[in-house]
């Protein structure tokens, strides 16, 4: 299942959920980069960990390439503690 996000409302956030269908995890780290307040980076980081909970490659993708990213550890955080 796929969150949905309105891309006329949220683009960013938009595209990069449409990304992690295909696998592919760089408009995820342009998302959280985008986000510079406390509250928009909640909603993104849990957001792309909802996604990660439903297919995960994308981010086993990104701490490969990024192994000291630190938005993708928040996301993986998240998304393990949303599956637990």
């Amino acid at each position: 299942m796929l969150l949905q996000v309105d891309p006329e409302e949220d683009p960013v956030l938009a595209r990069a959920l449409t990304s992690t269908v295909r696998d592919e995890w760089r408009p995820a780290a342009d998302a959280m980069a985008s986000a510079r307040n406390w509250e928009r980076r909640a909603y993104v980081v849990l957001t792309l960990a909802a996604a990660a909970a439903h297919r995960n490659v994308w981010l086993v993708k990104w701490l490969e390439a990024r192994p000291d990213d630190r938005d993708a550890a928040a996301v993986q955080a998240a998304a393990q503690a949303l599956a637990s």
